[in-house]
């Protein structure tokens, strides 16, 4: 599935890729929402009118950007048609994903941070592995949703429910595939998120020390878990530009291999 997976790969780099490009660089427009994760991004800002109708919209290009890359990839005709057909139920589909796995990440988050202060940093990673467990079961089972999305014509949860159900028929085998592709985002989101990762990192073990010599109490906690939140940090620091053009080629990659992976499944079915 890899080697085939790379294939298709390197084939859709002068045909798919640069739709996906185009999806991950919407981002950094100057007027669009600043990407960021539970950490680094306020959630009040999504009950502002402004930021939650940018985030729609932006995010509504983006769905139909990667149908367009997912029909390229597949070879389909017609993929303007398509691919707007397909942009609600990729857009909902992948919101109801990434609900599902952030809070399963929150989760992770809070237990390793329990563990910390508890044992320590070792205890924190030993804690934080009960809900990633889960967790990962979840993200192997939707990984593959955009494929029936796009290629089948699925609503937003039938697609979910042909992933899961897909995913069931070789799970181990399907959990050590997505996991490679899986290895290649953490990496570009890291390079991506170095700022964020390093202040959180600082301030996080700066109140373990504090919390070690006098304690720390509930409302310092909270006030240094707001500060962590609220770190401003440059959209436009060469760093994270080449963050997102990495993560891109991840995000193409992942594609790739989870076609490949979709397409074995769904020929063995029909076998």
């Amino acid at each position: 599935m890899l080697r085939e997976g790379w294939t298709l790969f390197v084939a859709g780099l002068s045909t798919a890729f640069p739709w996906v490009l185009a999806a991950e660089l919407l981002q950094e427009l100057p007027f669009a929402n600043p990407p960021g994760s539970i950490l680094t991004t306020d959630l009040d800002l999504y009950g502002q009118p402004g930021y939650l109708i940018r985030a729609i919209l932006f995010g509504a290009l983006q769905a139909l950007f990667y149908s367009v890359a997912v029909l390229k990839l597949a070879g389909r005709g017609a993929v303007w048609p398509a691919g707007l057909r397909a942009t609600v139920s990729v857009l909902l589909g992948y919101f109801c994903y990434e609900v599902i796995v952030g809070i399963g990440l929150m989760f992770t988050f809070i237990f390793f941070i329990m563990g910390m202060f508890i044992v320590g940093p070792l205890g924190g990673l030993v804690l934080c592995i009960l809900p990633l467990i889960p967790t990962a079961g979840a993200s192997t089972a939707l990984a593959l949703f955009i494929f029936p999305a796009v290629l089948e014509g699925k609503w937003p949860f039938p697609a979910l429910g042909e992933s899961s159900r897909l995913a069931k028929r070789s799970w181990v085998k399907v959990s050590l595939v997505i996991s490679v592709p899986a290895l290649a985002l953490l990496a570009a989101g890291v390079i991506a998120d170095i700022p964020s990762i390093r202040h959180s990192l600082s301030t996080g073990l700066g109140m373990l020390s504090q919390a070690q010599e006098s304690g720390v109490s509930l409302e310092q906690a909270n006030g240094i878990l707001a500060g962590m939140k609220a770190e401003p940090g440059s959209r436009y620091e060469t760093w994270q530009l080449i963050g997102t053009v990495l993560g891109a080629f991840a995000w193409w990659y992942t594609l790739a291999v989870c076609y490949a992976q979709y397409r074995d499944l769904k020929a063995g079915e029909e076998a």
